[in-house]
């Protein structure tokens, strides 16, 4: 493409917008769409060597990029280009840029969450994660987009997105800040080998001349979503070269049952439940106590499909539920009730027309209620004790729900309120709010929106995700084994780790250099 870098073709067709010439009608645009105004790229590099070089050019890789070049303040505003700073370059392992960006929220990007924590992911040190999300917290990614020209809004349980619902206004902003930062964007290169030597790191690729550079930063993603160029080669290449990962597995995924299960035939129906995945052998008493402990729990919207479930709720414990069915432990159970009081947590969102797209906060997702406190809650519904079961409990429930929910718990369906004895409340109750889901299986990664697991935060330098075992290789994104759940907290991750592990790189290189 001469005259031309791909990162300006890569503008044009991702973005929809030209860059300035007089002899291209403007492209349609959507309505609020971020206006940026784009220079003149950088010219294509040849002597294919530099500073940092940033492996994969997805969210945590662009803003690992323009931190290691110096030009993002950690509080999401633009920097002037010092004289001396870093010399910096991207590669990206597919032609297209940004496919999971321009995927992701159904097209319209989930970019951050409006409060985040450290309790949203799953990690082998939240301690860890919370100090990584202050560094780069939601105001600064907000102020990075907004002050750009793309304004933001949020919906129900704090889902962030850019106003146009446009996710080309999101991956517009980040190449243009690219490109006024001078940073070389060389796509396809797919990194094949990291090889360490005298006077720095050399980047094999295939079918191409190496890269040499004195740091390397790994944001490659891991390996869900395969059709956007995610395959799992930076998880790859961490485990050659000696980290200790937890294994990769799909997480955000659709969760699949048996025949036997209570929501088998009941594909399309929408539902709020609490789930929670504990060990074979818990009691009812025990899973509903105060001290119980689970191995995931979630609260949210439930869409129950041919095979499953998919969902908030479902999504939030898939990555859980993958390891317990790997392990050959564990059981998935359901609470149909809590989340239907219109006093409860979800009360607000009962009469919402579309769910909300998100879990409540762990903090909000209520426990199973024990047998007495059920027995509490359902007994104004009970007070005409002529009154057929099936009639009452349809009046918060699905019937076809209900239907199959006391058929699994063994529980007449024909029953009037006035012969409901213990032993039929008590299984009632556990049929409501226990009831066992038979999870076999969990969607593969195709279906997967991100991959669990990855290089451990124990293996990393804390502030700056800097490799104990090759120090000269930093870590954000997807590769490292932190894991968000659904509403827009693995991109806050993407924006925050891949803030730390550029600022590292860059600080790392200036002491190098100082030495020298």
């Amino acid at each position: 493409m001469p005259g031309r870098c791909r990162l300006a073709h890569e503008l044009d067709s991702m973005t929809g917008q030209r860059t300035k010439r007089a002899a291209c009608r403007p492209a349609r645009r959507t309505k609020e769409r971020a206006r940026v105004d784009v220079p003149n790229p950088p010219a294509f590099r040849i002597d294919r060597r530099c500073d940092v070089l940033v492996v994969g050019a997805g969210a945590a890789g662009l803003l690992a990029a323009l931190s290691a070049r110096g030009v993002l303040g950690a509080d999401g505003a633009r920097l002037p280009l010092a004289p001396d700073a870093p010399d910096v370059v991207l590669l990206n392992n597919e032609p297209r840029l940004g496919h999971n960006i321009l995927v992701s929220g159904g097209g319209r990007c989930n970019l951050t969450n409006a409060q985040v924590s450290e309790s949203d992911y799953d990690s082998d040190a939240p301690h860890l994660v919370r100090r990584l999300l202050r560094g780069f917290p939601v105001a600064a990614i907000r102020e990075f987009f907004e002050s750009r020209g793309c304004p933001l809004y949020e919906e129900a349980l704090g889902k962030v997105f850019p106003r146009s619902d446009n996710a080309h206004d999101i991956l517009h902003v980040l190449l243009a800040e690219v490109v006024r930062a001078k940073i070389p964007l060389i796509a396809p290169a797919e990194v094949t080998d990291l090889e360490e030597g005298a006077e720095g790191v050399t980047v094999h690729l295939s079918a191409q001349a190496p890269w040499h550079a004195r740091r390397v930063i790994l944001a490659t993603g891991g390996k869900s979503l395969p059709k956007t160029g995610s395959r799992g080669k930076g998880l790859q290449l961490l485990s050659q070269l000696g980290h200790d990962l937890a294994a990769p597995l799909p997480a955000l995924t659709p969760l699949l049952f048996a025949a036997t299960s209570p929501l088998s035939g009941l594909a399309g129906l929408t539902v709020p439940v609490v789930l929670t995945l504990a060990a074979d052998n818990v009691s009812p008493e025990q899973l509903a106590g105060q001290r119980f402990r689970p191995i995931s729990r979630a609260g949210g919207s439930l869409l129950v499909t041919h095979g499953g479930a998919t969902g908030p709720a479902p999504f939030d414990v898939s990555g859980a539920c993958g390891r317990a069915l790997a392990s050959g432990s564990g059981h998935l159970r359901m609470d149909v009730w809590s989340l239907t009081r219109p006093e409860g947590p979800w009360g607000p969102y009962l009469d919402f027309a579309k769910a909300p797209g998100a879990s409540l906060p762990a903090s909000e997702v209520p426990r199973p209620p024990s047998r007495a406190v059920f027995d509490a809650q359902l007994e104004p519904l009970l007070a005409n004790r002529e009154r057929g079961l099936l009639s009452v409990l349809s009046e918060r429930l699905p019937r076809s729900l209900v239907l199959s929910l006391l058929h699994a718990a063994n529980v007449d369906s024909e029953l009037r309120i006035k012969q409901l004895d213990s032993p039929a409340r008590n299984r009632l109750w556990t049929g409501l709010t226990q009831a066992n889901l038979d999870l076999v299986d969990c969607e593969g990664y195709a279906k997967a929106e991100v991959t669990s697991g990855g290089v451990r935060l124990a293996e990393l330098v804390p502030a700056t995700l800097q490799s104990r075992r090759a120090p000269w290789l930093y870590c954000c994104g997807e590769v490292v084994n932190v894991t968000g759940r659904l509403g827009g907290f693995n991109f806050q991750w993407a924006w925050s780790s891949g803030f730390a592990a550029g600022a590292g790189a860059a600080t790392g290189l200036r002491r190098e250099l100082d030495q020298d």
